[in-house]
């Protein structure tokens, strides 16, 4: 069996015909509405569904076609909502080396770091961002920024609408381009990233050795 939190609300159905009745609707915190099927006929009021109704449930059941078959409806306690989150993860290099050998060296270097943003459940995430910047990247060393891929970027000032289909990972790679210069010493690094429409962040050490 499959569980479906959400509060239970039911609009009139086939209005006009014979088969008038209240159909039954499970609204999810992300705002989807699934419909719950009821035992009855169409006209009729489903007492199980009925007496549950304008109120937060769990529903216990199989998800069909036509909605979700029910096989047992309690009152959901507060301690059970479970506020619902992105899942975020930062991929980096676990070494990255740094050209410090002597003599013409590489004017630049280049490091990729990739935000993975994932919505694991079967809807739709839905946020925005109050510019048109979704994420950003940071680098960090001993708790202070050595680089913030924003710095120097423009971005639109119009909200930007943020959708995350559910089970699909969707990457937001980056690269962070440094001169082998600007890194004084080897050691533990952290990288992070903040995914703007949702307010989260996630971060990874990495380190950094040079090349001699």
């Amino acid at each position: 069996m499959q569980r479906f939190d959400g509060y239970l609300f039911a609009k009139l159905l086939l209005i006009g015909s014979y088969s008038e009745g209240p159909g039954y609707i499970l609204q999810q915190w992300d705002y989807k509405e699934l419909p719950v099927i009821k035992k009855v006929y169409p006209w009729e009021e489903d007492p199980e569904l009925h007496k549950f109704l304008a109120k937060k449930v769990t529903i216990m059941g199989k998800m069909m076609e036509e909605g979700i078959e029910y096989k047992e409806i309690t009152e959901l306690k507060p301690a059970e909502v479970e506020e619902k989150k992105l899942k975020l993860e930062l991929k980096v290099p676990e070494v990255l080396w740094v050209n410090k050998m002597p003599g013409p060296g590489p004017e630049k270097q280049y490091m990729p770091l990739t935000l993975i943003v994932e919505w694991p459940y079967r809807s739709i995430w839905h946020g925005t961002c109050p510019t048109s910047q979704i994420y950003d990247f940071m680098i960090e060393k001993d708790g202070k920024t050595i680089w913030k891929w924003s710095d120097g970027r423009v971005f639109l000032q119009v909200i930007t609408p943020v959708i995350i289909p559910g089970g699909r990972p969707i990457e937001y790679p980056v690269v962070w381009e440094f001169s082998p210069d600007e890194i004084k010493e080897e050691g533990t690094y952290t990288a992070k990233s903040l995914f703007i429409a949702s307010n989260q962040t996630v971060e990874k050490e990495f380190e950094i050795k040079f090349a001699h």
